[in-house]
């Protein structure tokens, strides 16, 4: 690859384009896709229409595709999930993981190991301990081609780095809340460098997303809730949280009817009656994927009923007397925007499809729960970009 050329992706299980939007802020160039959700990949035209989708992984062969420097995929993870049955690799949603090894394998045989350069796998944390870690250990020799022995202790750690097979390998598990969203949701991400050595640079050496809102333009159009200043590390502190969720959603009437209390920055402002609404923001559990995509708080085992933004009724008094009156909290559902804004997506990301169709609610949450959070993403890509960079 010549220097001026631009830096190829291609997504598996694409859904609704998180990794080719994240990717799109550093110049990376999304070539291709496979995704068999109709919605989803309506989706994602309407989003990247020179992106070309190839429809079924299981259809494909990696040696007559498009070589690609960067293949990112997050495999199904029904069968990995703390939350189900646990069928780990066995099951077959999440054995899919197997197709895109295969199809990596093929294109680098029929490119001489040349492509792709890196691979970037999401997945549950959940997934270090499936079938008692047997299923992480299925997964770090099918990027490495070597033989990996399980840790003595018998259990995968949340970060680590192997080396074999003339690859370099480190994982991390990520918590979206340390990254400037407004939600609980730790996924373990992977990267592999297949050219070299760099695997523990790009996932644990700190760097500033500060460029984020160079590319992306205003902070109102880019990454949600980015600190302006840049996070110093992943997992590290937010120095100014400028969070699209402290913004306001006018729902109803009239926004005047709305009041807010000092320290308070409303998510959502609504007329009701002559009461004035007050949404005290928090960080919301992991959004899942459920019918009702809901999303749930900690603490909570069931994925279909709340989220956690606590509304603040005034029953009585007025804007201009605040303190009158008693003061009661209930708990409601997210909108879909909201979910958009909690992943990391622009608003409306999902709204409708490319050929202008509007997508169900039920849809969206499930197309967003099943999403990756592109912060945490938009952290990894800039890592690898650097480290391409660096090489050519």
């Amino acid at each position: 690859m010549a220097v001026h050329d631009p830096i190829t992706l291609a997504s598996l299980f694409d859904g609704i384009g998180g990794f080719p939007y994240a990717a799109s802020f550093y110049g990376i160039r999304s070539l291709w896709a496979s995704e068999i959700v109709p919605e989803c990949v309506s989706v994602t035209r309407r989003h990247f229409p020179d992106m070309v989708h190839m429809g079924d992984i299981t259809q494909l062969h990696g040696g007559t595709l498009p070589p690609v420097d960067i293949v990112t995929f997050g495999s199904p993870c029904q069968g990995l999930s703390v939350s189900g049955q646990r069928r780990g690799l066995a099951d077959k949603r999440s054995g899919l993981f197997l197709e895109a090894i295969r199809i990596m394998d093929e294109m680098r045989e029929a490119t001489h190991g040349e492509y792709p350069k890196i691979a970037l796998f999401e997945n549950v944390p959940g997934a270090l301990s499936s079938a008692g870690g047997l299923d992480y250990q299925v997964v770090l020799q099918s990027f490495t081609k070597a033989q990996i022995p399980m840790p003595p202790s018998g259990k995968w750690a949340n970060a680590g780095m192997v080396r074999g097979g003339g690859v370099d390998l480190a994982w991390c598990v990520y918590d979206a809340q340390h990254f400037g969203t407004a939600q609980r949701r730790r996924r373990l991400f992977l990267v592999c460098d297949f050219a070299g050595e760099c695997a523990g640079e790009i996932l644990f050496v700190p760097k500033s997303l500060r460029g984020y809102f160079e590319a992306g333009g205003a902070p109102k159009q880019g990454l949600t809730a980015f600190a302006e200043s840049g996070v110093d590390a992943a997992g590290g502190e937010i120095a100014s949280l400028n969070s699209r969720l402290a913004e306001p959603l006018c729902m109803g009437t009239s926004q005047a009817n709305a009041s807010i209390l000092a320290g308070q920055s409303p998510t959502l402002t609504c007329a009701h009656g002559q009461v004035p609404i007050l949404v005290h923001p928090q960080i919301a559990g992991t959004l899942c994927a459920s019918g009702a995509g809901l999303s749930r708080p900690a603490g909570m085992k069931s994925e279909t009923d709340f989220c956690v933004t606590s509304v603040e009724f005034c029953e009585s008094g007025s804007a201009d007397n605040q303190n009158s009156g008693r003061i009661r909290f209930c708990l409601r559902r997210l909108s879909p925007l909201e979910a958009e804004r909690l992943m990391g997506f622009p608003d409306f990301w999902t709204e409708y499809g490319h050929d202008g169709r509007s997508i169900s609610e039920t849809k969206r949450y499930s197309m967003l729960g099943n999403s990756v959070c592109t912060p945490c993403v938009a952290y990894i890509m800039q890592g690898i970009q650097q480290v391409l960079q660096r090489r050519n």
